[in-house]
């Protein structure tokens, strides 16, 4: 087993200070969730930094948290519809909008999905006949 490497901490410079995962909790709108997040935390006085790959982490975590409370779809819920219509994530920004990596983004919960495209995709999970129509709209209007 690995020794974690201690390094002095710069809040209270003591050395206990090293990368480790710890639970935290967090809120949104007032709703807790408990996630085991990576960062760089301090054994003596417990404070700690969370780096870009460490907050990636939990991100997806994080954000089907908040769609779920606010009523849109989850990451994966995106993933698994997108999928169901047999569409690519390049695909489906092109019909949908919101840029060549949006679908990437919304499916690793790094964007929040609007709540329009939300509502849409639900809507062709249920009916998708329609894609057809959509895609018909977007050849005709792309001309």
């Amino acid at each position: 087993m690995n020794k974690m490497k201690k390094m002095h901490c710069p809040f209270c410079g003591d050395k206990s200070y090293c990368h480790q995962t710890k639970p935290m909790e967090l809120r949104y709108k007032s709703i807790p969730i408990t996630v085991n997040q990576p960062g760089f935390w301090c054994e003596k006085c417990g404070e700690g930094v969370i780096g870009g790959d460490d907050r990636k982490a939990t991100q997806k975590e994080l954000q089907t948290l908040r769609a779920k409370i606010d009523g849109l779809l989850t990451p994966d819920k995106i993933k698994q519809i997108r999928e169901k219509l047999k569409l690519t994530q390049s695909t489906a920004a092109k019909i949908f909008g919101g840029g060549v990596n949006a679908f990437s983004r919304y499916e690793r919960g790094e964007t929040p999905v609007p709540k329009s495209l939300s509502q849409l995709l639900l809507i062709l999970k249920n009916h998708p006949n329609l894609l057809a129509e959509i895609k018909h709209t977007h050849k005709r209007l792309s001309i």
